[in-house]
């Protein structure tokens, strides 16, 4: 199957209830940002940025096809994911930068081009 057919499939299935049950590995870019008040997706990706591997016919071959991914931002893999047609996403795991903010003062002195001392 080429890549389109198979999110095709998958976008068609998943979570749909139905049997027999397939499994699909996703690959995508999206990365989460926490921060000391919330957590959010980075954004400036879309769908079409995703890739998606299987119908996978158990969980075991879903998870050894997502063992065999590495979480990488240098090229574009920030979170997997294995989906299921019976309940949806089973399993995630995503890098997480977290931004620490530190306010220090600063200042910028002109003065000195205006009086003499």
């Amino acid at each position: 199957m080429t890549q389109a057919e198979i999110q095709k499939l998958a976008s068609e299935i998943i979570g749909d209830g139905q049997a027999p049950n397939q499994w699909f590995v996703t690959l995508s870019p999206y990365i989460r940002v926490e921060n000391e008040d919330d957590c959010a997706l980075i954004e400036g990706y879309n769908e079409k940025d995703a890739y998606t591997h299987g119908p996978f016919d158990n969980y075991e071959d879903a998870v050894d096809c997502l063992d065999d991914q590495e979480l990488d931002i240098k090229y574009g893999v920030g979170s997997v994911s294995i989906e299921d047609r019976q309940c949806g996403t089973v399993y995630e795991k995503w890098l997480t930068k977290k931004v620490k903010v530190v306010y220090e003062e600063d200042s910028h002195d002109d003065s000195r081009l205006f009086y003499k001392s």
